[in-house]
């Protein structure tokens, strides 16, 4: 996962690193995740590929930036999806 050093909107080095993304639900927090279908036509079994994403906050100015934990497999799965079309 990529780290920020230095906050590209204020300059400022106070980093908080690998902060969670979280999605509440009722009682439960859970991971959020970007989705990506290998097999985006298909009506059940779109072959989905998840990661988790984490942040990185500039305690200075609030400027957050999000990275997802394994982009090779969120391309794998589009350029599989790109490929069928």
């Amino acid at each position: 996962m990529p780290r920020l050093e230095k906050c590209v909107k204020c300059g400022s080095t106070a980093i908080v690193h690998g902060a969670m993304v979280v999605h509440r639900h009722e009682t439960q927090e859970h991971s959020l995740n970007l989705r990506v279908d290998a097999d985006p036509a298909a009506i059940v079994f779109k072959k989905s590929v998840r990661s988790i994403m984490h942040a990185e906050v500039c305690s200075g100015c609030g400027y957050t930036e999000l990275y997802a934990d394994d982009p090779a497999a969120l391309m794998n799965a589009f350029v599989q999806g790109h490929a069928r079309e």
